[in-house]
């Protein structure tokens, strides 16, 4: 016998165990920590520098500082495992909510298909009247109209209204799940990075911006037709737009149009936003006769020592503009100043190459802000069914009317979710109407 009650005891026990998890899945408890998981994770990765390279991060850093944050992954916070586990687990969660939630309503809704208990106790209490037995026929017809009848017996008819408001949680539920599940496609499949363009060139990629510069593809091939900038008198910029045309591998122009500030561009799940501009300027020299133009931090092998454009200032010592470039002379590097505007200090020998500087020339380019987010739909989605549910949640109530035939009389009596008052005064109108 003892060993019988123990062997119960011991399924009943591993029986349980089942149970007590999946109700630890769907508890609030559970739901709580992970929020605030999730909250710290989002501080920590706004508070640490995402995608940077090495040199950056151990410029901020300790090296065992460093090597601990790429351990836990912190350089790259949202694309992490542990944080797709953290968003998984918040999922299950609301998913195992979500079926209680409908087990609940389920039962709620067999146990609502039954007459009340006691429908002279309501009648007494306030939720309800009585009226004659002829006046049934009247009832039927005027419930009928905004109220869904079911006969549950002889004598007892069900007619009900906003059963819907009880699924408003649930609808919420699901909305926070297509969220999560559109910001989920958003970090796997999405991309952010700058690209920066000259009047006519042409980008096919951005860089990226959290990879530490690894190119993004954009699908399509950009080219900046124009770009415009307009100043203050103080000089500070007014506006600055840029006119672009997305093209096709052939080079047919399938789209093009302006991007200002706040009005960006779109194209094939791509958007592109104007974020800054800048000013590039190149140099003509001529070295021994022959003339070459470089931009900064170029180097030319023209003449007998190679030599590379290292700086420009807009003003050397009251003598105006002025370009340093650097040379090896043996295993010593030197640097020249060209004037522009002092005739002397525009021509120097360059280990016997004569070298003159002839123009500097500027130009703007333009920096673009590149988007593409996948899960933007999904997001939208959710953020519809979202609204959706709180209108249902909020705004509609579950009613139920029983009309209980004793023969002599008519029992009407009414059990509401919310909003009791006012469906008191429907009730007392119906009265009222009856009588």
């Amino acid at each position: 016998m003892t060993a019988t009650k123990s062997n119960r005891e011991k399924e009943t026990r591993q029986a349980s165990r089942p149970t007590s998890f999946f109700r630890f899945l769907g508890s609030v408890r559970l739901a709580i920590g992970v929020l605030s998981l999730i909250a710290a994770t989002s501080i920590v990765g706004s508070a640490i520098k995402q995608g940077g390279t090495e040199e950056e991060y151990l410029g901020l850093y300790p090296e065992k500082t460093y090597h601990l944050i790429k351990l836990l992954g912190l350089d790259d916070t949202y694309h992490s495992p542990w944080f797709y586990f953290l968003l998984g687990l918040f999922a299950i969660n609301l998913v195992v909510c979500t079926v209680k939630r409908i087990k609940i309503l389920a039962g709620e809704k067999g146990r609502g298909a039954k007459a009340p208990p006691d429908v002279r106790a309501l009648v007494a209490a306030g939720s309800g009247f009585t009226v004659r037995a002829e006046s049934l026929g009247e009832i039927s017809r005027r419930l009928t109209g905004s109220y869904r009848k079911k006969e549950i017996s002889e004598t007892t008819t069900l007619y009900e209204k906003g059963f819907l408001s009880r699924y408003g949680v649930v609808v919420i539920h699901a909305s926070v799940l297509v969220v999560l599940l559109g910001g989920l496609v958003g970090l796997i499949g999405g991309a952010r990075g700058f690209i920066m363009l000259r009047v006519g060139e042409t980008a096919w990629s951005a860089v990226s911006r959290e990879r530490a510069g690894t190119p993004i593809p954009l699908g399509f091939t950009v080219r900046c037709k124009d770009f415009k900038v307009a100043f203050y008198p103080g000089g500070q910029p007014k506006e600055y737009a840029s006119e672009i045309e997305v093209l096709d591998g052939a080079g047919r122009v399938l789209k093009e149009g302006r991007i200002r500030v706040n009005e960006p561009f779109s194209y094939g799940g791509v958007r592109l936003y104007q974020s800054s501009y800048g000013r590039s300027n190149s140099y003509t020299f001529l070295v021994d006769g022959k003339t070459i133009v470089l931009g900064e931090q170029e180097v030319t092998r023209e003449g007998k020592a190679p030599f590379m454009v290292v700086r420009h200032a807009p003003q050397v010592h009251d003598f105006g503009p002025g370009v340093m470039v650097a040379y090896m002379d043996g295993e010593d590097p030197k640097t020249l100043w060209f004037l522009s505007d002092v005739e002397r200090m525009r021509t120097h020998l360059i280990k016997g190459s004569r070298v003159s500087l002839e123009k500097i020339s500027g130009e703007y380019y333009t920096g673009l802000e590149m988007s593409r987010d996948p899960g933007v739909p999904a997001v939208l989605l959710g953020f519809g069914l979202m609204l959706a549910g709180l209108y249902i949640n909020f705004f509609t109530f579950h009613r139920r009317i029983y009309v209980v035939n004793e023969g002599a009389v008519i029992n009407v009596v009414g059990i509401a979710s919310r909003n009791k008052e006012g469906f008191l005064e429907e009730l007392g109108k119906l009265a009222k109407d009856l009588a």
